[in-house]
């Protein structure tokens, strides 16, 4: 009888020295587990434009101006392919932990036009969201609008992006690609609400 019970009291030691051991683990395997503080999401405001918007039909007019030439042409927001827009968006996300600290920050005021502004530089040249501005009313905190460049360097080249959103006005998607071999590619997509 005693030594089923030093027998038990063995595992059950060995066992909680297991679950130690895989808690200290688990803890080391985040290195983020002690950061605080967290970064404006995209993803998350996407959603509440969307869950707040949804289901509104309204006429958007797209404009295409590729090298020089501009198109374009009338769609409804119940057939605009929201996901290549959001992909875009969605793409520039700095709200992980694994962010913080990899931006300055810096909130200023603008009093003659009653807004407010939140500004995110990226500390490394080769981040791939290199600004973030978030500007929204300093009467009612709403969203006015969010500018964002961005910057991706592979062996065949340099991309740069400039993205625009308005809420409920004008989305911008400008992007300046410079191959390593061949002609540089400007193209400029914009999107009006005509509400």
């Amino acid at each position: 009888m005693k030594k089923t019970t030093v027998y038990h009291f063995i595992v059950l030691v060995a066992l909680s020295a297991f679950a130690f051991q895989s808690c200290k683990k688990k803890k080391a395997e985040d290195p983020y587990a002690d950061v605080k503080g967290h970064y404006f999401s995209i993803r998350q405001f996407a959603l509440d434009e969307w869950q707040t918007f949804h289901g509104q039909a309204f006429t958007i007019l797209k404009t295409v101006r590729e090298n020089k030439k501009t198109d374009s042409s009338y769609t409804t927001s119940d057939t605009l392919n929201w996901g290549n827009i959001f992909k875009t968006f969605f793409e520039t996300e700095i709200s992980d932990r694994k962010f913080l600290g990899q931006y300055t920050y810096n909130q200023f005021e603008d009093n003659q036009e009653g807004t407010r502004n939140f500004y995110y530089k990226a500390n490394d040249e080769d981040m791939f969201t290199q600004k973030l501005l978030i500007t929204v009313d300093q009467v009612n905190n709403k969203v006015k609008g969010i500018y964002i460049e961005t910057f991706k360097k592979s062996p065949w080249g340099e991309t740069t992006q400039k993205l625009y959103y308005a809420p409920m006005k004008t989305i911008q998607i400008q992007t300046d690609e410079k191959p390593l071999v061949g002609a540089r590619k400007y193209k400029v997509v914009q999107y009006y609400f005509m509400l």
